[in-house]
């Protein structure tokens, strides 16, 4: 049987820390890089926060605090990683669509040949309305897309 190689492996921060957990064991198999991403979607930040402009306003002051609340995040999730034994690990928060920056932006800026996502972060009815990243990244990714819905063996 042929062993498929990745060398560079991204993941979106998740909620459930599932896909997380798969990317570490994934790189850590693989002698890869692995990278961390998380892309914060204005769409989901508009009018929220102090600011008198109006509707579909965006106060800076909640865009900076959501950033560094993730940027936080992120790097504990580095730092886990290395204590895990990934041996080079990348990061990045941007704000964007997250759709296109899973899909196409990311993995051509850190050059990643697998992206490993969380099934889904939505209920059905916003699936139905929205579509999902996942759905998205699987769809149009130039990379080969894994989607977890179990834990690692061994994890709770």
């Amino acid at each position: 049987m042929n062993t498929i190689e990745f060398s560079s492996v991204s993941t979106a921060q998740d909620r459930r820390k599932k896909a997380y957990d798969k990317a570490v064991a994934v790189a850590k198999r693989n002698q890869s890089v692995l990278i961390i991403v998380s892309v914060l979607s204005i769409s989901k930040l508009v009018g929220l926060g102090a600011t008198q402009a109006g509707f579909g306003a965006v106060d800076q002051t909640v865009l900076d605090e959501v950033k560094e609340k993730m940027d936080r995040l992120v790097a504990d999730y580095q730092k886990q990683a290395i204590q895990s034994g990934v041996s080079q690990v990348e990061t990045s928060v941007s704000y964007g669509n997250p759709k296109t920056e899973l899909a196409q932006v990311l993995p051509e800026t850190f050059n990643a040949d697998l992206i490993i996502l969380g099934a889904t972060g939505l209920n059905a009815v916003q699936r139905m309305v929205m579509g999902s990243n996942a759905s998205y990244v699987v769809a149009n990714a130039q990379s080969d897309v894994l989607i977890v819905r179990t834990a690692v063996a061994g994890d709770d």
